[in-house]
């Protein structure tokens, strides 16, 4: 991989400043520009020319980078949580869920893969020096425990707000004081338990001596908390800090005797319920001990950090301004240096290994940014330019940086070169379409891995977090690439063939229809919502946009309503409901649904302006053109207080007995990085989520990625009420909106082409359900006898259905289909533990979006 090649890709990518040359005309640049593009299957047809041909090692790197990982990634759990690596990197645990028994899973590092060692029963593992001890809590579960997780059950359903926090504060007081500290051998397999005397405890660590260091507090005395050592070959804790305080925190120092911890104005442990946190008047301090001699220096400040050689120390302290100091801890009296004082935001400072430099973010305008000191001179240099927020950085070594990019929702791990400010992704899922998102990271001491913790198949509708071992520098091979992109290549032609063959029948009227779309309509919709101000539902800007809503939709031809009601107090506001009546199959009906409020310090231009602004282009271009199923544009209110807008939908549909088939539900979709239009489906029905990325290649520039995504959203409440049925677009996760929740969220920074572009997909899907048959319901399998079984479903409500398609795989491995006119048929020798598949065939031979699916 060339200096050059990779400029080439961060430039496009990730719209940082390299140059580029506009007549590059090498291979590789080719089938990147038609990537850029999204043109996926004309690049990836170049990249597998170039990786059979003679130039594949000079553009290995830039071609697995582009298209999913670089580095050896091994699968490690279904599900897991909290990794941790040992000091001398050769172990690694996490917590794992994955057989719904929770359990530390301790593995060990080979030259080729991982090798399982023990599995405990307990939390919070952390390694001795050598690797072969670890130490780890453990919570006795009691009765009173169980009954709070009751309490906390009920208050939760019961949206009780301040029942679920006296219940949540109780269970952590009841945790806090069963739980104790044991200790596994790795190489015998031996548990035992530490004498605690009762002690609660937190924050254990080891040191290079093996001496186990750890916060306690007495609960019958919540005037104190102290730091405790445990030393090597014994079992009884000593209490180090002596006088009166609440310290916290112990960070034994690399290479030395010395202990660094923290003291604070009130408890670090959970108080008793129905008492206050105990507390004093003292100052956030940073203290760096000495067992031998006693208190070495003490620092106003906080969140301290230490290089891997142990001989610096950074910690934060922010009064009137936010500083971040450091001390050499070589000199024999240790001086805090101030490194930065700025009176923006800054967070999350680390060393390099070599103490020489010091990273940190720092926020300066919307989104936050990498910053680096090097500690010698004091020089401050910017290390990260993204638009997105880049963050908690940490050195793999001392001219490597490993970050964060996005938000909160969808962090996606990079590596950043300190010295040319280069970067690139770390991990991925391989795929074009899927977004895999990153929950958690551990690095090993030695740089040489990443345990990361990822929904990497994109599903963040199961709980279920997947934990992967990244083995930094072990390159995939030519042969695994080769593989990813032949299988991504298919993928690709797939998609297209089904976008061709279930738009067929409709091609033109919605060519026609989304050619209608207008991007100076959207333009002022927007602009009209915006200049309202906050729509919070208790701003007047709240009434003022349903009201202009109302009077547009009204403009177009529909008899709109204002559905009032009090989610609270005096408080009034309205969601505002137009429908468009079916031609055919009027019982049928499809939502398409965007929340018009904001949060009350933003004016909402993307959260949501943009959804509402497509919600109301799609209503005007069909208004003159409807559909034969029912479509209703819900524009709804109250969706940052609580999703209270489509929960009063839902509840007046439900007394009206409204039999919802799928809901298009869009929120946040005009705010991009860079020059590229993409955007993310968010849905939990697959068939939903495949007519959304058709109807987008087909009418549209938009480059669609897809999550199975609801959660914090208006989709969630109509997820719960009509079931897997949902599809949408938005912003996140694919790109991670600085401005969001922000009184920056400003027209100004909208694409108002990408808003457009959402438009016309939204309103091909929408023409796309209303044509075909809806999902099939009440599918049933009865046993008759032996191998035979009756297959039954309820008739589907359009009144154009001419057939049904059954599709089942037999005893034998063949696959079979069967056209059926009525609703059940006799199945012979069919496998149930293959699926067994339902669609609906229209006159025009338009299947259902989604099949209904039956699997033992």
């Amino acid at each position: 991989m060339t200096r050059s090649t990779l400029s080439l890709l961060l430039f496009l990518y990730f719209s940082v400043g390299h140059a580029f040359s506009a007549s590059a005309s090498d291979p590789y640049t080719e089938g990147y520009l038609k990537w850029d593009a999204g043109d996926y299957t004309g690049a990836i047809e170049i990249f597998l020319e170039i990786l059979n041909g003679p130039d594949a090692e000079q553009w290995f790197d830039d071609i697995a980078l582009l298209t999913g990982e670089l580095y050896v990634t091994e699968t490690l759990s279904e599900d897991g949580r909290s990794p941790v690596f040992s000091p001398d990197s050769r172990h690694f645990a996490w917590r794992d869920l994955s057989d719904g028994d929770e359990k530390i899973r301790v593995f060990r590092v080979l030259s080729s893969g991982t090798e399982h060692v023990i599995d405990l029963d307990g939390h919070s593992p952390k390694f001795s020096p050598d690797g072969s001890t670890v130490v780890f809590m453990k919570t006795e579960e009691t009765d009173r425990m169980a009954g709070l997780q009751e309490e906390l059950r009920e208050a939760t359903a019961a949206r009780d707000r301040s029942a679920v926090m006296d219940a949540r504060a109780a269970l952590q007081y009841e945790d806090a004081i069963n739980t104790s500290l044991y200790r596994a051998d790795l190489n015998s397999g031996d548990v035992t338990s530490f004498d605690m005397a009762g002690l609660m405890v937190r924050t254990h660590n080891f040191d290079s001596d093996g001496t186990l260091w750890f916060t306690g507090a007495d609960p019958n005395n919540h005037n104190r908390s102290d730091i405790y050592a445990i030393s090597s070959g014994d079992d009884d804790p000593v209490r180090i800090t002596g006088e009166s305080g609440f310290f916290d925190a112990p960070l034994p120092v690399p290479g030395s005797s010395r202990i660094i911890f923290t003291s604070a104005a009130s408890s670090p442990f959970p108080s008793e319920p129905g008492t206050d946190r105990p507390s004093n008047d003292s100052p956030r301090e940073v203290v760096l001990y000495e067992p031998g001699s006693g208190e070495v220096a003490r620092w106003e400040g906080q969140s301290p950090v230490l290089s891997a050689d142990g001989n610096r120390v950074a910690f934060m302290l922010a009064n009137d301004t936010n500083k971040i100091y450091s001390a050499n801890l070589n000199a024999s009296e240790p001086e805090a240096v101030e490194m930065v004082s700025t009176t923006y935001p800054i967070q999350h400072p680390s060393l390099s290994p070599d103490g020489s430099k010091l990273a940190y973010q720092l926020r300066e305008g919307i989104s936050w940014n990498l910053h680096l000191v090097h500690t010698e001179d004091g020089t401050d240099e910017q290390l990260s330019f993204d638009i997105q927020h880049e963050l908690f950085p940490e050195f793999m070594d001392n001219n490597t940086v490993l970050a964060k990019m996005g938000e909160a929702r969808h962090r996606r791990s990079h590596l950043y070169d300190v010295e040319t400010k280069e970067f690139h992704r770390l991990f991925h899922n391989n795929t074009i379409r899927t977004v895999a998102m990153e929950n958690d990271w551990e690095k090993s001491p030695d740089g040489q891995f990443v345990v990361i913790v990822s929904e990497r198949d994109g599903n963040t509708i199961s709980p279920e977090q997947g934990v992967y071992l990244v083995r930094i520098g072990d390159r995939v091979s030519t042969e695994d690439l080769i593989e990813r992109l032949e299988k991504n290549l298919q993928s690709e032609k797939d998609l297209r063939a089904h976008a061709e063959r279930i738009y067929k029948p409709i091609y033109d009227e919605v060519r026609a229809a989304t050619e209608e779309v207008n991007i100076t309509r959207l333009y002022h919709y927007q602009k009209s919502l915006y200049d309202f101000g906050s729509k919070h539902m208790t701003e007047p800007g709240n009434q003022k946009a349903s009201e202009y809503i109302y009077e547009t939709l009204k403009s177009f031809g529909y008899e709109p309503e204002l559905q009032w009601f009090n989610p609270q107090g005096d408080i009034e506001t309205a969601n505002v409901i137009a429908r468009l009546e079916g031609t055919e199959h009027p019982e049928v009906v499809y939502i398409l649904s965007s929340h018009f409020d904001s949060v009350l310090r933003s004016p909402g231009a993307d959260d949501n302006s943009t959804g509402t602004a497509v919600l109301m282009e799609a209503a005007r271009v069909l208004a003159e053109n409807p559909q034969p199923a029912t479509i209703i544009f819900a524009s709804l209110t109250a969706e940052e207080s609580g999703l209270l807008g489509a929960r009063e939908f839902v509840r007046v549909a439900e007394e009206e007995g409204l039999e919802v088939a799928g809901v298009v539900n869009n929120d946040m979709m005009g705010w991009t990085r860079h020059h590229r239009l993409d955007n993310t489906i968010r849905f939990s029905n697959y068939g939903i989520r495949d007519v959304q990325h058709s109807g987008a290649i087909l009418f549209t520039d938009l480059i669609t990625y897809d999550s199975r995504y609801y959660r914090f959203t208006d989709a969630q409440v109509f997820y719960e009420a009509y079931g897997d049925v949902i599809g949408g677009i938005g912003s996140y996760p694919i790109l991670g909106n600085p401005n969001y929740h922000q009184p920056t969220d400003r027209l100004e920074t909208i694409n108002h082409h990408l808003v457009r572009e959402v438009a016309k997909s939204t309103t091909a899907t929408l023409m796309n359900l209303a044509n075909t048959p809806s999902k099939v319901t009440g599918l049933e399998v009865e046993e008759r006898s032996g191998s035979r079984f009756t297959v039954s479903w309820n008739s589907s409500p359009e009144s154009d259905i001419t057939h049904y398609l059954v599709q089942y795989t037999d005893t034998t491995g063949s696959k079979h289909t069967e056209e059926v006119t009525g609703t059940d048929t006799t199945l012979r020798r069919a496998d149930l533990s293959k699926p067994i598949s339902v669609k609906a065939v229209n006159n025009r031979g338009m299947e259902s979006w989604d099949a209904a699916v039956y699997l033992e």
